[in-house]
């Protein structure tokens, strides 16, 4: 700009010296064909000059556009905008997609779908047969004994006993021989014990539960003492010997108190079976019928009236 200024300064002088000189007429014409040039050079010099305010519009231009951007941004994030304003909006509380309410109605609406899948209730024509157990009998029915056949029947009384009851000829089994031994009895309080000579010489004692244990009879004149020396209560008998013996070493015997009556022996007569015995006490005038379920060691146990 300023070199500009000078050559317009230095155009001037020139021709403010030449029409001083005079005389030169046509020089003085050609002085505007000179002063043309600054034409020339004056147009970008108003072109610079609003170069700069052209600019400040576009620094201008960007601000709305940023706070275009800033308006945008609560859009994509509300919860900000809420904050900041600590306006309770309503409207814009639901905005949120992931509700646990959709979440629980669609649980609950499976629940239901799979609970209608397993209770479904068909018609009774549908309606498949309900399993049974192989050999086990409907409920509430009652299954006939099956009497064994046997090569050879009982013999004597327990022929009669084992032919009239086809329940206990069934837990029996078929008769395998028939014995004969010493043997004895004696009732207490809750029970009765029986000792037969055997061989092997073994104490069955009958509880009143029905049921029955075997104990080995160990007893040994010559070691053990007859009785254990307990006074028994007024009316009542203390178990002496094998039947004693057992009564003091065993608490379950124990537990049937004290005798009612003395020991009775005799000689009896067993018929032996698959799965226990038929015993004839002529001492006391009934057949005790035993059922194995341990090896002999222990079962059940009843009484019938008879004889061999």
């Amino acid at each position: 700009m300023q070199r500009i200024d000078i050559r317009l300064c230095v155009l001037v002088l020139l021709g403010m010296g030449l029409s001083a000189c005079g005389g030169q007429p046509q020089t003085v014409g050609e002085l505007p064909t000179v002063a043309a040039l600054p034409t020339l050079t004056d147009t970008p010099l108003v072109i610079l000059t609003e170069t700069p305010t052209a600019s400040a519009t576009f620094t201008e231009t960007p601000t709305p556009t940023e706070t275009l951007e800033l308006s945008a941004t609560p859009s994509v994030t509300p919860s900000a905008t809420i904050t900041e304003t600590s306006t309770p909006t309503p409207t814009i509380t639901p905005l949120p997609s992931n509700t646990p309410e959709p979440t629980e109605d669609n649980e609950g609406l499976l629940a239901l779908i799979q609970l209608a899948a397993v209770a479904t209730v068909l018609p009774s024509n549908l309606m498949p047969a309900a399993p049974t157990l192989m050999g086990a009998p409907p409920f509430g029915a009652t299954v006939p004994p099956v009497v064994p056949t046997c090569a050879t029947p009982p013999q004597g009384g327990f022929a009669t006993v084992y032919a009239s009851d086809p329940t206990l000829a069934s837990q029996l089994g078929c008769p395998l021989g028939l014995v004969s031994f010493s043997s004895a009895s004696q009732t207490l309080q809750f029970g009765d014990m029986l000792w037969m000579a055997g061989p092997p010489q073994a104490i069955y004692v009958l509880f009143n539960t029905g049921r029955f244990t075997r104990y080995d009879d160990t007893y040994n004149e010559a070691v053990d003492p007859p009785s254990g020396g307990e006074p028994p209560p007024a009316g009542l008998l203390e178990p002496v010997r094998g039947f004693g013996k057992v009564w003091r070493t065993f608490g379950e015997v124990r537990g049937m108190g004290w005798a009612l009556t003395e020991e009775m022996g005799g000689q009896s007569t067993a018929q032996i079976f698959e799965r226990g015995q038929m015993v004839y006490f002529p001492q006391r005038g009934m057949i005790v019928v035993l059922i194995t379920d341990n090896g002999g060691l222990s079962g059940g146990w009843r009484t019938v009236v008879g004889s061999f």
